[in-house]
């Protein structure tokens, strides 16, 4: 059995040093929206008269693939680069310091961006986004899991990459708004403005974390790495421990803290090779890749980034339609995730993944024979609808299961030493799976349309049978006691096992501890 602490009971979460620690959460989400506006943004951009007669003065950007193909990803192609970079900034700044840095240099990109009308100097400018976007969606979720109180961990977690959806939000009314506001005027958007002012809000999301992590503290776990024992203490004295000495909860997170320092110690952490370095730390690094390929595959880049496509097969062609049906998407999707963010510590991170995979399989078989149907009769509206339905369904669930763990998963499998590597390798391979799909799987789309969905269905179908096989359950675990599930023979049946629960509480000083056991 795994003893588990539950703090419920003797813990204020409305005291003034929880505040402090929802605000910390609340400036590292803002990282997550820094990555949705821009890639909801774009894609919708280069639909616009004034982005096309800006940089090759003709209206119509999107219809030059090679050009919108290589604009589009150099995001990624920096967010790769960026990678490389991430341990040093991370593990030698801070996680703070990695969300200050990452937010600077995408505010120099940003601004590279808004003063050129050279297309290669914005595409470089993308580039330097891209290469600070890693920095900060690799600390962000890190810092936010890191000092978050146990109690709630995983939701803070899990409702950081939310985030995605406040910066799609905004992107996609801005937009929208734009559009309706030049047909009005009968005005075709031939002037830079109409494109400037939505990158330029990006560099707002940026400002917030850049501003914000002023007035946050630095992450413990980071703290304790560099010896610095006596901040690690205050830090959970007041964050965590309701500003009571003697509260359980900051003895009991030292002790895990320097335990698992130890155990790691012997780890040449500073070598990405660490991630290859033993059979538990294989384990971990095989579920990162499988997280990656798995949260990128399973549909998500068909049904947001090729909207377009997608929506016109079903019969919503125009410019409004496409517009007002991505900002009720995300909204959507938001609240769905935001609902998936509150039930992970019901649920549990294994089951929701399971089950919401096999969902996908069936959303995309039953998306395939609407789109077979509608496609040889095209008078069957019905059918199309029904189709495009299943579509947003499919986002529903997505939103639901996989958008609140493809941050915190990773996150909470990875010990201390090889977080940030970790979590760079991550980014890695998510940001390859984007050029992947952007360059390959378009061909897919362009040369098979409708029939390409068949994919989907298999490869979610695959996924489905290694989370069932592979996948641990982290739920109730702190960070320190993860360690346990992969260090024994089988991690699965490790992670399911019954715990001890022990509830302790505080009562003038002294602390009293009852056991219960669960199985999970």
């Amino acid at each position: 059995m795994i003893e588990v602490v539950d703090w419920k009971k003797n813990t204020n979460f409305f005291h003034v040093g929880m505040w402090q620690i929802y605000f910390a959460c609340f400036i590292a989400f803002f990282n997550s929206a820094i990555n949705g506006y821009d890639l909801s943004i774009f894609s919708n951009l280069a639909t616009s008269d004034s982005f096309g007669l800006s940089f090759i003065n003709q209206t119509d950007f999107q219809a030059h693939s090679d050009k919108y193909a290589l604009t589009s990803a150099i995001l990624q192609v920096g967010s790769i680069m960026g990678c490389f970079f991430v341990s040093l900034i991370s593990d030698g700044l801070g996680r703070r310091g990695a969300m200050i840095a990452g937010s600077l240099i995408i505010i120099v990109g940003v601004a590279l961006e808004l003063v050129t009308t050279n297309l290669n100097f914005f595409i470089i400018g993308r580039f330097i986004i891209g290469f600070g976007v890693v920095q900060v969606t690799t600390s962000g979720p890190t810092y936010t899991v890191e000092v978050a109180h146990p109690q709630f961990r995983a939701q803070a977690g899990a409702i950081y990459n939310t985030g995605w959806n406040v910066g799609a939000i905004p992107a996609s009314i801005i937009l929208l708004g734009g559009y309706k506001l030049c047909k009005a005027m009968s005005y075709v958007d031939t002037g830079p403005f109409a494109w400037q002012l939505p990158i330029g809000v990006q560099a707002a999301y940026s400002g917030v974390v850049l501003i914000g992590c002023l007035f946050i503290p630095e992450s413990p776990r980071w703290l304790m790495n560099k010896g610095r024992e006596e901040e690690v203490r205050r830090f959970l004295v007041h964050y965590h421990g309701n500003d009571i000495d003697d509260h359980p909860i900051v003895e009991t997170t030292m002790r895990e803290m320097r335990e698992a320092l130890a155990d790691e110690a012997h780890q040449n952490s500073a070598s990405y090779m660490a991630l290859f370095t033993g059979r538990a730390m294989l384990y971990r690094t095989g579920l990162l890749l499988a997280i990656a390929f798995f949260s990128q595959y399973a549909g998500s880049w068909l049904a947001t980034g090729f909207t377009v496509i997608v929506n016109s097969q079903f019969g919503f062609s125009t410019k409004q339609q496409q517009l007002g049906l991505s900002v009720g998407t995300n909204i959507v999707a938001f609240i769905f995730s935001q609902l998936g963010s509150s039930l992970v510590d019901r649920l549990g991170r294994r089951t929701m993944l399971f089950y919401g995979t096999i969902a996908f399989v069936t959303c995309w078989t039953i998306i395939l024979v609407c789109l077979q149907i509608f496609n040889n009769d095209e008078s069957l509206q019905a059918v199309g609808i029904f189709g495009w339905v299943m579509i947003q369904v499919f986002q529903m669930i997505y939103s639901f299961t996989w958008t609140p763990l493809n941050a915190l998963y990773p996150v909470e499998i990875l010990p201390y030493s090889a977080r940030a590597k970790g979590m760079a390798l991550c980014q890695l391979l998510i940001n390859l799976s984007g050029i992947i799909q952007t360059y390959v799987f378009v061909f897919g789309v362009n040369a098979f349309g409708w029939k390409f969905d068949a994919f989907y269905c298999v490869f979610n179908a695959f996924a489905a049978v290694i989370i069932y096989l592979y996948f641990v359950e982290t739920k109730g675990y702190t960070l320190e006691k993860i360690d346990e599930i992969f260090n024994d023979d089988n991690p699965v049946e490790k992670s399911l096992s019954q715990r001890v629960v022990v509830s302790a509480e505080v009562s003038y000083g002294k602390i009293a501890s009852q056991t219960s056991s669960r199985r999970y």
